[in-house]
């Protein structure tokens, strides 16, 4: 558990608002699975970023800042969901040198945040219980890439689209022989 580093405000204010209008101005495609060998599973919508260098650059640049790691991007995208469009659990790598991050980008007001929903859930080994944690606006999220975990979707009353940018990184270790 902790191996899971929660960083509320994690972008400054004008950081914040450039992502949030990449965001309003992507193309979501629907379809996106959390685990695409289940076929009960419910899509979603998502979006590549791999090529908007916002992201891949600058927001990757304070990640590595910030977690203290050398990291290499393996994809970056957008996840949205509308109710009902909960995700599955899944891990997004097994190799335990990569890392995942995800960052809300989604508004909603705080005097729904309890009745929003949302969450993202964790199964972490050796635990016999689940975490979870709300979706916050500007909420950074890091964790190893092989603990199970899903996405849920905001409740029937929240009417936004809950939105995060998710980053699959890996860990680079420098050897020398």
């Amino acid at each position: 558990m902790d191996k899971i580093i929660v960083i509320d405000d994690f972008l400054e204010k004008d950081e914040l608002q450039k992502a949030i209008e990449i965001i309003k101005n992507i193309r979501w495609e629907f379809g996106h699975k959390s685990n695409s060998s289940k076929s009960y599973e419910t899509p979603f919508w998502s979006s590549s970023l791999n090529e908007n260098t916002f992201f891949t650059d600058y927001v990757f640049n304070i990640i590595q800042k910030t977690f203290n790691k050398k990291l290499k991007i393996n994809r970056v995208y957008a996840n949205g969901q509308t109710f009902g469009q909960d995700g599955a659990y899944h891990t997004d790598d097994n190799d335990e040198t990569c890392y995942t991050f995800v960052l809300y980008l989604h508004e909603i007001d705080e005097a729904d945040v309890e009745l929003a929903g949302g969450h993202i859930y964790f199964k972490i080994p050796d635990l016999k219980y689940k975490i979870c944690y709300e979706p916050l606006l500007n909420r950074g999220i890091f964790f190893p890439s092989y603990y199970i975990h899903k996405a849920c979707s905001f409740s029937r009353y929240i009417m936004n689209l809950r939105t995060c940018v998710s980053f699959k990184l890996k860990e680079i270790t420098d050897t020398y022989s």
